[in-house]
């Protein structure tokens, strides 16, 4: 198994976290610049830029708070860091800034590109086992009985997705042409597919940065014309600025149907968003958590949920939301598409150590 399809394993099965994402940041010109790991580390085998190209030493660059998980930079360290300060700047003009919830006098840094890319920082740890106590998605198992059929006989698949700036890979190494050049989760799912069931698949991804799911309908006689088994559809950043639960529900309710007129076998992995900024004046946070029990209402036979919006709540009761963001405000970084294609693939593979393809024909996965 490669590295990067290693990287797809769920962190939440495994004693090893690799890669996980930090920002540190200095609350004061007093203060140590800090970052907090999801786990308390028995031992870190590696901390290194996010880019690949350097690697830390602790000791020199970083001092570990082993039960508490906490990292502090040392006075010479040579790891990148911003200030509490530099994340609420001044207005300047620049397009890239959003102001503060309730608050249109203070705002927030956004930035497009690679300005956390290069201030962020990775680390590989182990740690105990079953300190994970968030959201764990479950094997779709008979919910998905099409889908998972043609992959366990290794046929071709389809898969067709909508969605959003987050889906079409903003902040994704890959898509900012940056080292390590990881590309965004889309086609981490289809990486991680094929890996495991040697099923080529192929990937339409009719995502598009400020859609919402009101937009979603325009897409739908492509995705139909492609005859998927599987469609991922990934809406509710751009709706939460304006948009209800009920609203939201039906648009996607109407999607489906659209779609399954012309191409009835098609199975659905419908996700609920990453959350933004908990500042950020323009969404609305209540409306995430609703989204998804729109989402899990319209579950059954043929349709999942990939509940993105409860896994990235629970990560963050112990990291920064600086330590996943891609932009500041509203995109994952690698770490974060990382989630996501964990989240998909859990959905969709039964065992990392067990390949399905090698199963005999029609023999059941275990659920």
């Amino acid at each position: 198994m490669t590295d990067e399809i290693a990287d797809l394993i769920p962190f939440w099965t495994s004693q090893v976290m690799r890669k996980e994402s930090l920002l540190f940041v200095a609350e004061s010109e007093h203060e140590p610049a800090t970052a907090t790991l999801l786990f308390p580390p028995d031992r870190i085998a590696m901390l290194g830029s996010a880019d690949g190209v350097a690697v830390y030493t602790e000791g020199e660059d970083y001092t570990v708070d082993q039960p508490a998980g906490r990292l502090y930079l040392t006075p010479r360290s040579r790891i990148p860091f911003v200030t509490r300060a530099a994340l609420y700047p001044p207005a300047d003009g620049n397009g890239g800034f959003m102001h503060v919830r309730g608050d249109p006098a203070t705002f927030m840094l956004c930035v497009e590109g690679n300005f956390f890319h290069h201030r962020q920082t990775v680390a590989t740890y182990a740690h105990a086992p079953g300190l994970w106590r968030g959201y764990e998605p479950v094997f779709a198992g008979a919910a998905l009985p099409h889908a998972l059929d043609h992959l366990r006989r290794g046929a071709p698949v389809t898969l067709c997705l909508a969605g959003d700036s987050i889906s079409e890979g903003y902040s994704a190494s890959g898509v900012m042409g940056a080292p390590p050049w990881q590309p965004p989760y889309p086609q981490l799912v289809v990486a991680g597919l094929e890996q495991v069931y040697r099923s080529p698949v192929t990937l339409h991804n009719f995502a598009q940065a400020g859609s919402a799911s009101d937009a979603a309908r325009y897409t739908a006689d492509r995705i139909a014309d492609a005859q998927p088994q599987l469609v991922i559809v990934a809406f509710g950043m751009n709706d939460a600025g304006y948009m209800d639960a009920d609203e939201f529900g039906a648009n996607i309710r109407a999607l489906m149907a659209s779609i399954r007129r012309t191409a009835p076998d098609t199975e659905c992995v419908l996700v609920s968003s990453m959350l933004p900024h908990p500042d950020w004046h323009y969404t609305v946070m209540e409306r995430f958590p609703a989204y998804r029990e729109a989402l899990a209402s319209l579950c059954g036979a043929g349709v999942v949920l990939a509940d993105m919006t409860s896994l990235w709540r629970d990560v963050l009761t112990r990291k920064s939301v600086y330590d996943l963001t891609g932009n500041g405000i509203n995109h994952p970084n690698d770490f974060g598409h990382r989630l996501y294609a964990q989240v998909i693939l859990s959905l969709l593979v039964d065992a990392w150590d067990r390949d399905p393809a090698s199963r005999p024909s029609g023999a059941p996965a275990r659920t």
